[in-house]
Parts: C-alpha cells; sequence; structure tokens
C-alpha cells in the first residue's frame, strides 16, 4: 500500500513539472539573471573572510585540544 502510493505521487509530481523547451533555453544567457553579478561582486569577499578570519581562528581554536576537542588533524581536514 505505502509502495503503490509513493509511485502515485512520484508519477504526479514527474506529470506536474513542466519540461523546459527548445524556446524557453534558446532566451537565456549566462547573464541575465541579475543576483548573480551579486555573487560575482561578493565572492572575494568570501575568500578573504575565510583566509583572514576563519583559517586562522581554526587554528588556533586546535592548537587547545583539551579545551576544544579539535585536534591538529582535524585543522588539516578542516581546511581542505
Amino acid at each position: 500500500m505505502k509502495r503503490q502510493l509513493l509511485l502515485l505521487f512520484l508519477a504526479m509530481g514527474l506529470l506536474l513539472v513542466g519540461c523546459a523547451t527548445n524556446r524557453d533555453i534558446e532566451h537565456r544567457t549566462a547573464y541575465d539573471y541579475a543576483p548573480r553579478w551579486v555573487v560575482y561582486a561578493i565572492h572575494p569577499v568570501g575568500w578573504f573572510l575565510d583566509y583572514a578570519i576563519a583559517r586562522p581562528l581554526t587554528g588556533i581554536v586546535c592548537t587547545m585540544p583539551d579545551v576544544t576537542g579539535c585536534t591538529p588533524n582535524d585543522e588539516l581536514a578542516l581546511q581542505r
């Protein structure tokens, strides 16, 4: 019974999902989505915050394994 109900909902979901036509895809370009420009602008800010704040704090926290439980090996895993 549960399996049939799951298959019914799956089939309904597939029917309700509209397929993109070639006409919809042809009119789009890579740069017509306005929030993309905002993300491009703030991406370097995120990198700076990661390298200036997050990674040094991780290094400091991992030097005190008795207090935080983080070990130097964890620091290497977090920086990848």
